[in-house]
């Protein structure tokens, strides 16, 4: 039997040393953010849309209007989607008419890299989005007082892309760099949240199982009921668990590892999730699961719900070659960070703590809390766990 080990990552305390280059979040936004993600995951029990989401968006970023388009591609057209901020009728207008094609702001959201946020301006305020628009679309800028635009491509589909887009008034200025971390950081939950809810809410058929809509999510995925029973899992996760010799599904439908002596640690970290979701925290969690072979990740997101026996978790399962080593340069790129902090990044990703980065790495256990900290600083995260979990979403 191969020898397992579970490690759940302890949160950490920022530095105090902040980075004048880097934009960062303080504890009051973070916590303001975490509300934001949660208000999103939250839409996903109503089939209404996410006009609770845009709300607490339009009061977070200052945003004017905007909403999350799904489009055709050769013509571009509006087919479906929800919006926050414009006159009634809006959306029906603006289905039937051929503005779409030529409008600047899709056209440039659409050909970014998706889960990746851009603004016109790019918090320069000596430059005006009035000069970057068409006529038509600078008649329409001019009238609302938009004074930037914000966008990122959700996902791109054989038949339609879809986008989410923020205008702002001018009177706020342009989005900062420090906005657009923010959004960046939401990017990858925009897009959790709109693909469930288009297969739970959008398909054919209303009564659409969760399995089956958590099946056209590519990732590996669970979800835990208030119960922290297994609700449903995807085909993906399904087929890890099938080939995992360390995590399984128990009879009573639970997850838990094969190894014995390590199932009240897993248990425990789903428990914890479920009272945060109870007290309406939204504090994602990370612990790694290992054996000889493979090296699983698992981040465990609060789901909170208006009546408390619809809250649950959200888990998102990462496998790996327990021997790969992470994209050293890419980690410099996404997390700011120099070749010295990017090391240990990597070795937070295979699930070590800053006693073990120390004693693999010949360095004080000083210096590895220290290169923490900086990274945690530069990426506007308050716990390491947070930041584990970036981590590998990134990069798994």
């Amino acid at each position: 039997m191969h020898s397992s080990s579970i490690t759940l990552v302890n949160p950490q305390e920022p530095s105090d040393e902040q980075s004048p280059a880097a934009p960062s979040l303080t504890h009051d936004e973070l916590q303001r953010f975490n509300q934001l993600v949660s208000t999103l995951y939250g839409c996903l029990h109503f089939s209404q849309g996410f006009q609770l989401f845009f709300d607490a968006f339009q009061a977070h970023f200052n945003a004017l209007q905007g909403g999350i388009l799904g489009l055709s591609d050769h013509p571009r057209r509006m087919i479906y989607g929800w919006t926050f901020g414009y006159p009634e009728g809006f959306e029906e207008w603006y289905i039937h008419s051929d503005l779409p094609e030529r409008d600047e702001a899709l056209a440039r959201y659409e050909a970014l890299p998706p889960r990746q946020f851009d603004s016109f301006l790019r918090g320069n305020a000596s430059k005006s989005i009035l000069d970057m628009l068409s006529e038509e679309s600078r008649t329409w800028a001019q009238a609302v007082g938009m004074g930037d635009s914000a966008g990122m491509l959700v996902s791109r589909q054989n038949d339609c892309n879809v986008v989410f887009l923020a205008n702002r008034h001018q009177d706020f200025g342009p989005y900062t760099d420090h906005d657009i971390l923010q959004m960046n950081l939401l990017a990858p939950h925009v897009e959790n949240a709109v693909s469930l809810h288009f297969k739970l809410y959008q398909s054919r058929s209303n009564n659409e199982s969760l399995a089956l809509a958590l099946n056209h999510v590519n990732k590996p995925i669970i979800v835990f009921n208030a119960l922290a029973t297994i609700a449903q899992a995807n085909r993906n996760a399904l087929d890890l668990l099938a080939h995992s010799d360390t995590l399984s599904i128990s009879e009573s439908q639970r997850l838990q590892c094969r190894d014995t002596r390590l199932n009240r640690k897993l248990s425990d970290a789903i428990s914890a999730c479920l009272i945060l979701s109870q007290k309406g925290t939204p504090a994602t969690r990370t612990l790694f699961v290992s054996s000889r072979h493979e090296r699983i990740a698992i981040c465990l997101t609060p789901l909170i719900a208006d009546e408390k026996e619809h809250n649950g978790v959200l888990a998102e399962l990462f496998r790996y070659d327990s021997n790969m080593e992470p994209d050293l340069g890419k980690l410099q790129s996404l997390f700011q960070c120099t070749p010295a902090e990017a090391g240990i990044a990597a070795e937070l990703i295979h699930g070590l703590n800053a006693a073990e980065i120390a004693d693999k790495n010949g360095i004080s256990v000083h210096t590895a809390r220290q290169h923490i900290k900086s990274l945690l600083s530069k990426n506007g995260y308050r716990k390491q766990t947070e930041l584990v979990a970036m981590l590998v979403r990134a990069l798994s």
